[in-house]
């Protein structure tokens, strides 16, 4: 079994993570946005947009942890947790899709099929 697959799904991760905190940068610079500073749902969207981020590094660290023993992937838990982040890409993709945001759209769905890829052939 080639950990190759997790490996590159664990570098889709810190891409995402890292592209996620550049378009926070964008968004949250929007007049729109600006315009609502020091609100619940401005300290919300900008914290929780951050946490996103963070969440998507340390997804990438636990893809890349997989890659190191890919025989966890056998363990219930951890193919719960595969499972959840492949919906949670998926209906985020779907999400940006619905939206019109064609560009997270793709990059997000290509995160997701990179990492159904990765833990169905450790698991297999």
């Amino acid at each position: 079994m080639s950990p190759s697959l997790l490996q590159a799904s664990a570098a889709s991760f810190v891409l995402l993570s890292i592209g996620h905190t550049v378009n926070g940068r964008q968004w949250t610079s929007d007049p729109r946005f600006r315009a609502i500073a020091g609100t619940k749902p401005w300290a919300s969207g900008t914290v929780g947009w951050y946490q996103g981020s963070a969440f998507f590094f340390l997804t990438g660290l636990l893809h890349y942890q997989w890659s190191r023993d890919p025989t966890a992937l056998q363990d219930p838990i951890n193919k719960a947790i595969a499972g959840i982040v492949n919906v949670l890409l998926w209906s985020s993709s779907a999400w940006y899709v619905k939206h019109g945001i064609k560009d997270n759209a793709l990059a997000v769905g290509l995160s997701a099929v990179l990492q159904a890829w990765g833990v169905v052939q450790a698991i297999l």
